[in-house]
This record gives structure tokens, sequence and C-alpha cells, in this order.
């Protein structure tokens, strides 16, 4: 996989869990070391309002830090469906394409030359999420 993501340019998209596995480690259960295709570490989200629960379960809006491919079509604001517990931090702030909030707010999307990931479910998102995954499938970083 390395070779045909590094080597050939294969433009290559994680997704949830898979997003979270291209940072340089986890510190979920102890630190795991991870791809680091995107440097960073992912952490437990904690949310500063506590009525909030982890873990973060259904719609929520994105927000764009910046213009990218993956999102044509796609207007800032969009709701997309997360279930997740933990989220990427990247040491690169540039690597950010959408951040998400609950409780303050956390990475909903990374990109750098030709990978990306999502910390939501595209395939449950609905238009918005079939946009992105159509996008995918015409990308040529």
């Amino acid at each position: 996989m390395n070779q045909a993501v590094h080597g050939r340019g294969v433009p290559f998209m994680g997704i949830c869990v898979g997003h979270q596995l291209l940072a340089t480690e986890g510190l979920e259960f102890g630190v795991t070391p991870g791809l680091d295709w995107i440097q960073g570490q992912v952490t437990r989200l904690e949310p500063n309002d506590p009525s909030l629960t982890i873990p973060h379960m259904g719609w929520n809006a994105i927000s764009f830090t910046r213009a990218h491919a993956l999102f044509a079509g796609i207007e800032d604001g969009a709701h997309m469906y997360f279930a997740n517990s933990f989220a990427l931090t990247p040491s690169d702030m540039e690597d950010v394409v959408a951040t998400a909030d609950h409780g303050g707010p956390f990475t909903a999307a990374v990109a750098r030359d030709n990978v990306a990931g999502v910390q939501f479910h595209p395939e449950k998102s609905q238009a918005s999420g079939l946009a992105l995954l159509a996008n995918f499938l015409e990308w040529r970083p």
C-alpha cells in the first residue's frame, strides 16, 4: 500500500478509523503507531460541555478551513454523520481541510498531496457524503 500511495501517487482516502490511521500515533488504550502519512496524534475528544456525550454520534456541520477538490460542490456547513470518540490533530494545521464542533473544534477532514481522510462517514451522510465519494472517484491529485 505504501508503494502504491507514495511511490505511484495513487489517491487514498481514509474514513473514520482509516482517517485516524493516517496519523503518526494514536492514544487509544496506550500508544499505537499509525501510518504517519499525516503527522499528528489521535486523542480522545474532551467536550467542554459536560452534557455532551462520548462517543460523539450523529449529524454535525463541517466548516472548511480551505478549499479542496474532494469537497467541490459541498457547502460550508454541510451536515455529515459522525461516530467517534477520538480525533486526529495534525502537527501541521495546513493539512486540515474541515473541522466540526462537539464541545470544542476537532478535525473533520485532512488532506496532503494524494492522501486524504475524513472523520465522518460519507456513506451515511446522504447527498453531501455521496458528492464527496463521487469527487474522490474523479480526484487526480
